[in-house]
This record gives C-alpha cells, sequence and structure tokens, in this order.
C-alpha cells in the first residue's frame, strides 16, 4: 500500500478509514434491520441482552453500557425506546435500587428467531467473504483493546 508523503492527507489518517468504514457497515445493516423495526444500535443492545439471556445472566445498564463502549447516558434513550417497543423492561435491582437490571420480554426473547438471519444477509450484502470479515473484526478488535490500553492477544474471540 503507498502511504502519502502528507502524514496529514486524509487517506493517510486511520480514524477516517475506520469511521468510513464503520459507516458504511452500518448502511449494510439498515435494510436488514428495517423489517425487523430496529436501527443498528438498537441490534447492537439487543445482541447484549440475547447474549445474556441465553447465559442466564443477568443485565444491568451499567454493564451493557460498558460492553457496547457507551455512555449511560446514549444507552438510556435506546432502552427507553426498546421498551416503549415491548422489546424488554428495566426495573430497579432488589438487591440495591441504584442498580437497573434491563430484561428481555417475551417479544424481544421471540425477535432473536427473526434476527438470526441478520449476519449471514450482511455478510451477502457486504461483497466479502466470512473470512476477509473476521480478519476485519481481529482487526478492529485489536484497535480498540489498543484505544483503552489492553494488549490485543488478551481479548476475547
Amino acid at each position: 500500500m503507498d502511504r502519502p508523503d502528507d502524514p496529514l492527507a486524509l487517506e493517510a489518517q486511520v480514524c477516517f478509514a475506520l469511521s468510513a468504514a464503520s459507516r458504511a457497515m452500518v448502511a449494510l445493516y439498515r435494510p436488514v434491520l428495517e423489517p425487523l423495526g430496529l436501527t443498528h444500535p438498537q441490534y447492537l443492545v439487543l445482541l447484549g441482552l440475547w447474549e445474556d439471556d441465553g447465559a442466564g445472566r443477568t443485565t444491568t445498564a451499567t454493564g451493557l453500557a460498558d460492553r457496547l463502549y457507551l455512555d449511560p447516558g446514549t444507552l438510556s434513550p435506546l432502552l427507553k425506546r426498546l421498551e416503549t417497543q415491548g422489546l424488554l423492561t428495566r426495573r430497579r435491582s432488589a438487591a440495591d435500587g441504584r442498580v437497573v437490571e434491563v430484561h428481555l420480554t417475551a417479544r424481544g426473547q421471540a425477535l432473536r428467531s427473526e434476527a438470526v438471519e441478520v449476519p449471514g444477509r450482511v455478510v451477502a450484502a457486504s461483497g466479502l467473504s466470512l473470512d476477509e470479515l473476521e480478519r476485519v473484526r481481529a482487526a478492529s478488535d485489536a484497535v480498540i483493546a489498543a484505544a483503552h490500553g489492553e494488549r490485543a492477544d488478551t481479548v476475547g474471540p
């Protein structure tokens, strides 16, 4: 890959490449998620909830915000919207009233069976192979880990 001589050239910026790639990927998800009535950020929230639900874990709003690398103030409106759609409920923990627990409703749990086709449809829409997308995900994981001061080889799969 040729590197521009100017270190401030747009094409030389990792931040630009990641930002443009992120927007492009979210755009691929949009038509796939639309029939489910979800936005991409809402889909990410549900992915975390489906994962926790399947493992029998209680999800807290703070824990979910941490996993999604979101500020709690950004997550709160997403949760409110999903609650309005009847996909989840929020309630204070009986053990600690400061903790907000997030629970899927039956409708939220059932939506998982429809969403199971989302990854395959996005792979097909991308025009990239699954191996190529896995390499992109692994490189992205390394960037995330580095940005958080972690070693990339200590981050999960």
